[in-house]
């Protein structure tokens, strides 16, 4: 079955205590709700604006990444992925990008790299887990899949409609690690 794999959820400001937001925010945010609603062009250029209002911004340098991933623009996101670790190494959304990049050519050990390296800096973020255990799938190693769903499954809210869809995957993981020979020690 077709269980797609989904990118982080936007949390914007309007989900929090109302607060004063800069120019450069209220693009940055009005840009992650366009995406949420994949009107791309509209999410690109708030992003665009925002990366104007503060080029120093790492965070909307990979979230514009996304968008432009999201939009088949891969050489564009690896680019802003690249130019969000440049300004700051920790910044787990672009490690997250590009995992999902890696993950879209086939290379799957690159993108269990940088998976890895996301989750080690955003450990409660449950989708990195889920295109974790995706990649540990496509390697061959549905045992280490199933681990990182069943910690994603932790992860989830209640209502998030992409706990259901990792519960979709890790059944599929089970059935192909009760198909392989039981592990060496």
């Amino acid at each position: 079955p077709a269980i797609p794999l989904t990118g982080p959820e936007p949390r914007t400001a309007r989900k929090q205590a109302p607060r004063r937001c800069t120019v450069a925010e209220r693009h940055y945010e009005r840009g992650l709700d366009e995406l949420s609603k994949d009107r791309l062009s509209q999410a690109l250029a708030d992003l665009d604006q925002a990366i104007a209002q503060n080029p120093r911004n790492a965070e909307y340098y990979a979230a514009r990444g996304l968008a432009l991933l999201r939009d088949g623009w891969e050489a564009d996101a690896e680019q802003d992925f690249a130019q969000a670790l440049r300004l700051d190494a920790t910044q787990w959304l672009a490690h997250y990008g590009r995992g999902m990049l890696a993950f879209k050519e086939g290379d799957f050990t690159a993108a269990l790299d940088h998976f890895s390296r996301a989750q080690r800096l955003a450990p409660q973020r449950p989708e990195i887990y889920v295109y974790r255990a995706a990649s540990f799938f496509r390697a061959g190693n549905p045992r280490e899949a199933i681990a990182d769903v069943e910690v994603a499954l932790t992860l989830f809210e209640p209502r998030d409609r992409r706990r259901e869809q990792a519960g979709q995957w890790l059944e599929i993981f089970r059935r192909a690690a009760s198909r392989q020979p039981p592990a060496r020690e």
